[in-house]
C-alpha cells in the first residue's frame, strides 16, 4: 500500500530506512547507539544441500557456478560532434559458461567497450575478460578469460531445444536491486519474430512472463530437461506488465557456428529481395496463381544482393527449399504454430545456396541463389567511429543509423524527418562504396553568415559533380582550384563560399571549438581520383514520422 505522504513511498521502504538509519553514525560527532544484531533465522544455518531437498529441486550449485557478473566499462562515440567521446559510464550485465573456455553475453552489455571483467558466482574476484566475437544484428557476444584460475569449479552449460508455449522457464542473472545473483521464474507466453532493438533487425524470439529487469541482460534462461539453455535474456516491453524477451538457442547456435566457419561473425544473410503478401485474390488472379498456389509477390530486388539477375519485380516467390509459403507471409512452424517465412533462412551462411520456387508469366520455375549478407544504404555499424569533415564550419558526416538514433533516440524511424527514414528504410545501396552525405551542423563563423540554421540536409553536388560518398567530398574539396566553391543541396538550396577564405576560417574554427583535424582519421589519406557512376538517390521533401513499410526485407 502506497503512504499518504509527500514521497510517495512505500511504508515498507520507510520502514526499512529507518532500520538503516539506526544502525549508522550522524554527522561527525559521537555515533548513534547501534542495536545489538538480531540472531540469524533457523533457515539461514541449513546448509544448501538440505534447503534445495526441502523446497523439491532447483537450480544446482553447477548451473550457478557457471553464471557470472559483467563489470563493463563504455566510452561512446558523440554523434553529434563527431571530433570526441562522450563520457565513459559504467554498466552491469550478466552472462554464462559454455564449452571451449567461452562466456556468451548480450552484445548491448559490451558495446563500445574499453574495460570488461567479470566475476563467478560466491566470488570476491573479478577476473579481466576479453572480446572475442560481437553479433550486434543478432545481440550476441563472446567473451574470454586468459586467467586459468577463473575456470577451475566450473561446468560449461548446454543448449536445449526451442521450448514450446506453457513451458516453464527459470532465468539467472544479476539485475538490478543487489549484488547477488537473482533466479525468477515463468513460462514462454509466445514464440515469434520480433525487432531487436539493438541491431534494429528482425529475428526469432521467445516471449516469457518471468522478471526481467536491467542488469539481466545476458543471462541464460533454463528450460526442458537437465535445465538446459533454451535462450539470454535481451529485452523486455516498455510500459507493458511481465513481457519479456530471450535470444533462442536457434539463433545463439547460429551465432557460435558462424564464428567456426569464419573465424568472425558474419551475421544472417538474406536473398536480397523485397516483397509482400498476396491475401488479394484479384491480385493474384492477376499474377495467374492457381487457386492452389500461394506465395509472395517480390517488389524489387536488391542489385548488390544474391538475387540480382536471377529474381526479377512481379515473380511470385512460391517455395523455398521446398518449403511453401502462404499468402500471408508465414510457414509451417512445429506442429500448429506458424511463423515467418524468414525462419526458411535462419540456419544459413554466407555462401550457402538456397533453392527457390518462382511464378514468371504464368510458368513455375526452379532457380538457384546465394546467400550474401545484405549491405545497406544507411548502415548500422557500432565498430566503425563516426566520420567526419569540416570545411569553413559546415560538419559534413554520411547519414547512418546510429547518426539517426543519437539525434531522435530509439525509435528514430517515428521522429526522424521521413525523408531521411525513407533512405534509411527504403533506398538500395547501388553501389558498394555509396553513401548519404549530410550538412549536420554549421559551427558558426563570419565567413558561413546567412547558413548557420542549416541542419541535416542532404548534400547532392560539390560544383556541379555529384556527390557518392564522404571520402569523394573530401577529394573534390581538397583538389579544387576554383576561386568560389558551390554545394548544391536538397531542396535546391545551395552555398556558395570563397574557397581562400573559407581555409582560412576552418582553421580558425579548429582552433576556437578545440578541433585537433578538419576530418576523421578514415579520411586522412586522399586516394587516387575516384570514378563512380553517376546515380540519382531520390528523397522526399516532408518532414514527420515515417510510415510503417507494409514490404518486407528478407
Amino acid at each position: 500500500m502506497k503512504d499518504d505522504g509527500p514521497a510517495g513511498r512505500t511504508r515498507i521502504e520507510e520502514l526499512q530506512d529507518d532500520e538503516v538509519a539506526s544502525n549508522l553514525s550522524i554527522g561527525l560527532g559521537s555515533p548513534m547507539p547501534v542495536k545489538a544484531p538480531l540472531p540469524l533465522p533457523p533457515s539461514a544455518l541449513i546448509p544448501n544441500s538440505e534447503i534445495k531437498k526441502r523446497t523439491g529441486g532447483g537450480v544446482s550449485r553447477e548451473v550457478l557456478q557457471a553464471c557470472v557478473k559483467i563489470f563493463g566499462v563504455h566510452t561512446e562515440p558523440n554523434y553529434s560532434m563527431p571530433w570526441q567521446m562522450k563520457r565513459q559510464k559504467k554498466s552491469t550485465s550478466s552472462g554464462f559458461v559454455i564449452s571451449g573456455r567461452r562466456i556468451l553475453t548480450n552484445a548491448h552489455s559490451i558495446v563500445y567497450q574499453t574495460s570488461v571483467h567479470v566475476r563467478k558466482h560466491g566470488s570476491a574476484k573479478k577476473y579481466i575478460a576479453t572480446v572475442l566475437a560481437e553479433g550486434h544484428e543478432s545481440d550476441l557476444a563472446m567473451l574470454t578469460v586468459e586467467d586459468d584460475s577463473f575456470w577451475e569449479g566450473i561446468t560449461p552449460l548446454e543448449f536445449g531445444e526451442v521450448p514450446h508455449l506453457q513451458d516453464s522457464v527459470t532465468v539467472i542473472g544479476y539485475p538490478t536491486g543487489g549484488d547477488n545473483i537473482s533466479i525468477t521464474q515463468g513460462i514462454v507466453s509466445r514464440v515469434d519474430y520480433v525487432h531487436y532493438t539493438h541491431g534494429c533487425s528482425k529475428l526469432l524470439a521467445i516471449q516469457i512472463d518471468a522478471a526481467i529487469n536491467s542488469g539481466n541482460s545476458g543471462g541464460p534462461a533454463l528450460g526442458g530437461k537437465g535445465n538446459k539453455v533454451v535462450g539470454i535474456s535481451f529485452e523486455t516491453l516498455v510500459n507493458a506488465e511481465n513481457i519479456g524477451y530471450i535470444i533462442p538457442s536457434l539463433v545463439i547456435e547460429h551465432f557460435l557456428e558462424d564464428i567456426e566457419r569464419h573465424n568472425k561473425y558474419t551475421g544472417f544473410c538474406e536473398i536480397g529481395i523485397v516483397c509482400q503478401s498476396m491475401e488479394n485474390p484479384q491480385l493474384k488472379k492477376f499474377l495467374k496463381m492457381e487457386d492452389s498456389m500461394t506465395g509472395l509477390i517480390i517488389n524489387r530486388v536488391d542489385p548488390l544482393g544474391g538475387g540480382h539477375g536471377v529474381i526479377e519485380k512481379d515473380d511470385v516467390l512460391l517455395e523455398i527449399d521446398g518449403v511453401p509459403i502462404a499468402d500471408d507471409c508465414t510457414v509451417q512452424f512445429r506442429d500448429d504454430e506458424r511463423i515467418s517465412f524468414k525462419h526458411l533462412l535462419l540456419n544459413k551462411f554466407v555462401g550457402d545456396e538456397t533453392t527457390l520456387s518462382l511464378l514468371r508469366s504464368g510458368s513455375v520455375i526452379q532457380r538457384s541463389v546465394e546467400m550474401k549478407k545484405t549491405k545497406l544504404l544507411v548502415p548500422l555499424d557500432f565498430e566503425k567511429p563516426p566520420s567526419y569533415f569540416i570545411y569553413a564550419g559546415l560538419v559534413f558526416v554520411p547519414l547512418t543509423q546510429l547518426y539517426l538514433r543519437h539525434q531522435w533516440g530509439k525509435q528514430w524511424d517515428r521522429k526522424a524527418p521521413v525523408r531521411l527514414c525513407d533512405l534509411a528504410i527504403n533506398s538500395d545501396l547501388k553501389h558498394p562504396d555509396q553513401q548519404i552525405v549530410l550538412l549536420s551542423q554549421v559551427l558558426v563563423h563570419d565567413v558561413n553568415t546567412g547558413y548557420q540554421h542549416t541542419t541535416n540536409i542532404q548534400v547532392h553536388k560539390f560544383n556541379g559533380v555529384e556527390i557518392q560518398n564522404l571520402q569523394h567530398l573530401v577529394s573534390l574539396v581538397e583538389d579544387c582550384r576554383d576561386s568560389y566553391v558551390r554545394f548544391d543541396l536538397e531542396f535546391q538550396r545551395v552555398v556558395i563560399l570563397d574557397h581562400q577564405l573559407a581555409q582560412q576560417a576552418t582553421a580558425e574554427i579548429l582552433t576556437q571549438h578545440a578541433i585537433a583535424n578538419n576530418k576523421s582519421k578514415d579520411l586522412k589519406t586522399t586516394p587516387s581520383p575516384l570514378h563512380f557512376p553517376v546515380l540519382s538517390i531520390p528523397g522526399s521533401s516532408a518532414d514527420g514520422a515515417a510510415p510503417s513499410p507494409i514490404a518486407t526485407r528478407v
